[in-house]
């Protein structure tokens, strides 16, 4: 990697890869680079403990507590072919069943299913940092939110908790980053707000939800969230445990209408009625080489959701926003294969994500 031309360098790579023991780190290198534009609170913390006694007015010693877990989150202008960020959103989900099946000469459907748990999965992640590098042997995903809103590239974030962060790696040194390789780095395409069609209709409607006409959303967030993780530290280590799952998941999509129409008019009826809804985000990209009538694409699918009551805003031109929660479904609604969210994926990538 070049060398930092000045502190404006926040960080100059970045890699990820699926570890299978828990504090032990696992090396990066090629096919293994993080695509990300951000990476927020990647710092260890501990707390200072300092002895109280008498006779003492100022202390005498202190001495550093048991690392915090770290919490931090990655931001990313999505892509089609998303490589290692792809690993952590299917680890958060669980489950990638069926195995990638191909569509066509060179298109690949990989499909994300969310499953009771996702217990023993999770990241080492690396950064290298202006001179030096950073690295959490495990971290674990705990959340993903999709937004797109009124033009740009769609904004994907990946929130994670680890053990540690330490600048003493054997493991993951600069000749891991020096060949960190990606999926793509845009070639294939980034996922932008112009791709987004949005669908909705009553879940127990005996009609494909893709084949409804769309609704004209100015945006849309897309959340997927494993709540109640703890951060418990066992007896004679200094950081913590794999983190368990407490409660039931919090998977949501807000939608937000730019004017107060026909059709959305009509979600406050619905709402109070309590008639669940079946939902369909598609994002459909360029064409794939070798395949004319087949395109990059990501479709987030929602087979059972409970919507609250919108709410408008009495500006000149009235507004509404829409949010509904996910439930699971006790049958596969019309033109959907599963009970639960899932994430269906099309693109080149031939292997798993879970690799």
């Amino acid at each position: 990697m070049p060398t930092p031309t000045g502190p404006e360098r926040r960080f100059l790579a970045a890699g990820a890869r699926k570890a299978a023991t828990w504090r032990t780190a696992v090396a990066t290198g090629a096919s293994y680079g993080l695509n990300c534009k951000t990476i927020s609170g990647f710092n260890p913390s501990r707390d200072t403990l300092v002895a109280a006694e008498i006779d003492n007015p100022l202390p005498f010693s202190g001495q550093l507590d048991v690392y915090k877990p770290v919490d931090f989150t990655i931001g990313t202008d999505f892509l089609y072919s998303p490589g290692q960020l792809g690993t952590m959103i299917l680890q958060l989900f669980g489950t990638e069943d069926p195995a990638p099946a191909m569509s066509d000469t060179s298109a690949y459907t990989h499909t994300w299913q969310w499953a009771d748990s996702n217990w023993d999965l999770f990241e080492t992640v690396a950064v290298e940092m202006p001179g030096i590098i950073w690295e959490c042997p495990s971290a674990k995903p705990m959340e993903w939110t999709l937004k797109a809103s009124e033009g740009g590239f769609v904004q994907s974030e990946v929130k994670l908790r680890g053990t540690r962060v330490i600048d003493t790696s054997a493991i993951n040194t600069l000749t891991q980053m020096d060949v960190l390789s990606y999926d793509d780095r845009g070639a294939m395409g980034r996922v932008m707000y112009g791709d987004m069609c949005v669908y909705m209709n009553g879940e127990a409607v005996a009609t494909d939800v893709l084949s409804t006409t769309r609704l004209e959303c100015s945006g849309v967030e897309a959340s997927y969230k494993r709540t109640g993780y703890d951060g418990v530290v066992a007896a004679g280590l200094l950081d913590i445990q794999q983190p368990a799952e407490g409660g039931y998941p919090d998977i949501r999509v807000k939608l937000s209408f730019a004017h107060m129409d026909a059709v959305n008019k009509l979600f406050l009826a619905t709402a109070i009625s309590e008639v669940t809804q079946k939902v369909a985000i598609r994002f459909t990209g360029k064409v794939l080489a070798g395949a004319a009538t087949v395109y990059h694409r990501l479709t987030l699918y929602f087979p059972r959701m409970r919507m609250l009551c919108p709410e408008a805003s009495f500006d000149d031109i009235v507004k509404l926003g829409v949010e509904l929660i996910a439930e699971e479904a006790a049958a596969e609604p019309t033109g959907m294969d599963f009970h639960r969210p899932y994430v269906t994926l099309v693109n080149k990538r031939v292997g798993t994500y879970m690799a």
